[in-house]
């Protein structure tokens, strides 16, 4: 870094010289994760593991840049303390790291207000959260962030943004924000937050907006993960300006709306790297999934970004440490990581989880959807789906966690409890207010009525979701948390449409991730269903015209079901007869032949329990029924299929015998033509019992001999 005392006439190529600085906030000064980021930074919380401002710092680790400031409110002795002892303050780390403790601010106006006071910011920066997580090389947009400030003097901001369909899982449900914006230039004139409830009818915008523009864009279809490019003059305008507390409603709208400041703001919009961040719970279940598909590859776990990690990857998304000891009657699905030291035991069934280290899983236990971290403990006959179970926390025998609960750290429950869904429990008493709220005299330093959990352990305090700011609806925060379901919201007078004059004549292409003013939930899941499986044709239908491979399209529609939490059974009801439209009428059965030769590993990729062979069979007897030359090819796709090992002895037995063959009477016929096919099973099945009886007699021959 050149001397400070050296002037240069072209600020720009002073500045060209300079590395970036970064800084991290790692609180963002809301009331997510709550009870669990009470008692520990959100930070280093675990995501697939690894503490989640690992991931942020490997991304900042790869780009120009040789400052990081860690900017914490709050838990700083817990952050210090890790970061102390991480290979980031080591004296070969590739940053320089420094932890500026800001216990007074409340919110992120007053931490760049802080920032500015201590005079800490000498070049651009980056200004980002410890949640995110990314696969993004920053290096070209900062180049480009350069080189827009030689031609825009006023340029202060460019935020990094990514495109996402409106039906993608990766967008949060309690809030999102209308970007305007030049795109010619990407430079940003208009931005409005919007929450999911209750709901915006109109956004108002003055006139001046459109004065020498001669196009400009709406978009609502962008994920902000709150990664930005700031000039050092960022933080001044914050003191300027001390009224600003939020980034976006405050900073980025006020700088926007302002005649007097003069700046300008910018966006730069990525398709491909994956960039998102963990605002809120449903956004770190969401994450962590996409994690283990591989979506944000290389970030996978199997990258061991932490020293001492030994994870190593097997087929079906399963990513297991090395020192894992398993019971042999265990069944571990698809989707799930086990962390080193952890020890699961019989008949236990885990799926879709992530189990931390040394953790200790019991016998007939049932984890569906789980997050269970460092060290917990799972007793015998437990049944958890869908909840975040903490650091150190005791499940005793017979005990029933429902969905969407959270249980903060080193707590004992059980045995044989029922914790209701949606539950938050912890050992510590709920504060009347948050950490960054403000309470009144008199609830100075009160607790709120809450239920306790009392047994043979510690008592355990239920938390209730609460907001301390008038203008934010709770039901948002709600709509934010682990696997809410819609159908338990309640609506109140205004969230509905008023009048078709005020916001036209139909909301039906809204969607329930927007909170449509008509609610139609039914119609709603059907149109997403729709558009999900009309996604799901074009990709296969484009996969055997362009000759793919079946592992890469396997990929791509395996992402479509999990961005659009599609199900096996539609993916099922439209790539089957996809599959067999391609079979050539003029050379039928050589053509169903070569075809399935390929296809139907991906039909098998599809299946996974007996259900779904029948109901693969199912499909195809449908699609054949409807053509003459394809029901004549049925029994031999049934015959390809099981030899194959696509379809089992079992499973077309049962469709057999089913009413649903039989529905109507040219399906009838179909089922028809499997009867030779399973009389041959029959036949095959009592020769191989003759053989089995021979065996039995040859053995006791030999042992009347001796």
């Amino acid at each position: 870094m050149p001397p400070k005392q050296k002037k240069s006439t072209n600020q720009g190529d002073d500045d060209a010289e300079k590395p970036f600085q970064a800084v991290i906030l790692t609180d963002y000064y809301d009331e997510q994760f709550l009870p669990i980021s009470h008692e520990m930074p959100r930070c280093l919380m675990p995501l697939c593991n690894t503490p989640l401002i690992e991931y942020t710092m490997e991304i900042l680790a790869t780009a120009d840049i040789d400052e990081v400031f860690i900017v914490c409110s709050s838990h700083i002795s817990a952050i210090k303390a890790y970061f102390e002892q991480s290979e980031w303050m080591k004296p070969n780390s590739r940053l320089s790291v420094q932890i500026v403790a800001t216990p007074e601010c409340m919110s992120v106006g007053d931490a760049l207000r802080e920032m500015d006071a201590r005079q800490l910011i000498t070049t651009d920066f980056i200004l980002t959260s410890g949640e995110l997580v990314s696969n993004i090389k920053l290096d070209k947009i900062l180049e480009e962030h350069r080189a827009r400030k030689k031609t825009d003097k006023n340029s202060i901001m460019t935020m990094i943004l990514k495109e996402a369909s409106r039906t993608h899982n990766s967008r949060a449900k309690d809030a999102n924000s209308v970007f305007v914006f030049d795109p010619t230039s990407n430079q940003c004139v208009y931005y409005e937050p919007v929450v999911s409830l209750p709901r915006k009818h109109r956004i108002e915008m003055g006139p001046e907006l459109f004065e020498n523009k001669p196009q400009i864009e709406f978009r609502n279809d962008l994920v902000d993960p709150y990664l930005d490019i700031c000039s050092e003059e960022v933080p001044a305008l914050f003191t300027e300006n001390f009224d600003w507390q939020r980034l976006r409603s405050d900073f980025v709208h006020g700088i926007l709306t302002s005649d007097i400041l003069g700046k300008t703001i910018y966006t730069n919009i990525l398709s491909e790297p994956y960039v998102a961040r963990v605002q809120n719970e449903q956004l770190y279940n969401t994450i962590s999934r996409h994690i283990l598909n591989r979506w944000a590859f290389p970030v996978v776990p199997e990258t061991n970004l932490r020293a001492g990690d030994d994870y190593e990857f097997i087929r079906g998304n399963i990513y297991k440490a090395r020192d894992v000891v398993l019971s042999r009657s265990c069944v571990i699905d698809e989707n799930v990581q086990i962390g080193s030291g952890t020890m699961i035991g019989e008949n236990t069934h885990i799926g879709h989880s992530i189990i931390g280290k040394n953790c200790t899983i019991g016998d007939n236990v049932i984890l569906e959807g789980v997050y269970l971290w460092d060290g917990a403990v799972i007793g015998n006959n437990c049944a958890i789906t869908e909840s975040i179970i903490a650091n150190n926390v005791t499940i005793k025998e017979h005990t029933t966690i429902e969905k969407g609960c959270l249980i903060s750290l080193n707590v004992t429950i059980g045995p044989d409890d029922t914790i209701p869904k949606y539950s938050r429990l912890s050992l510590l008493p709920q504060p009347q207010a948050n950490v960054f709220g403000e309470s009144s005299d008199e609830e100075e330093d009160g607790e709120v009525d809450q239920k306790v959990l009392s047994g043979d352990h510690a008592d355990v305090y239920f938390w209730n979701l609460q907001t301390d700011d008038d203008d934010e609806d709770i039901r948002n925060i709600k709509l934010g948390s682990l696997a809410f379901d819609m159908n338990d919201l309640v609506l109140k007078d205004g969230d509905v449409t008023d009048s078709a004059s005020e916001i036209g004549e139909s909301d039906s292409d809204s969607e329930i991730g927007s909170i449509n003013g008509s609610w139609s939930l039914e119609a709603n899941m059907a149109r997403k269903t729709e558009e999900f499986k009309k996604e799901v044709g074009q990709t296969i239908e484009r996969s055997i015209v362009e000759n793919h491979p079946v592992d890469t399209a396997v990929l791509e529609v395996t992402g479509l079901r999990m961005s659009s939490d599609g199900s096996y059974t539609d993916v099922r009801e439209v790539t089957i007869p996809i599959i067999l439209s391609h079979i050539d009428q003029n050379a039928p059965a050589s053509s169903l032949k070569s075809l399935l030769s390929k296809w139907g590993s991906f039909i098998g990729k599809m299946i996974h329990v007996p259900e779904d062979q029948v109901h693969a069979l199912r499909v195809i007897q449908q699609y054949c029924s409807k053509q003459d030359y394809l029901s004549k090819l049925f029994l031999g796709t049934i015959q390809l299929l099981y030899n194959s090992d696509i379809l089992d002895e079992d499973a077309i037995r049962i469709w057999y015998n089913s009413e649903v063959s039989r529905a109507n009477p040219t399906e009838a016929k179909l089922r028809e033509r499997v009867t030779k096919f399973i009389e041959w099973l029959d036949e095959a099945e009592e020769e191989e019992s003759d053989d089995d009886d021979d065996d039995d007699d040859a053995e006791d021959e030999d042992s009347d001999d001796e």
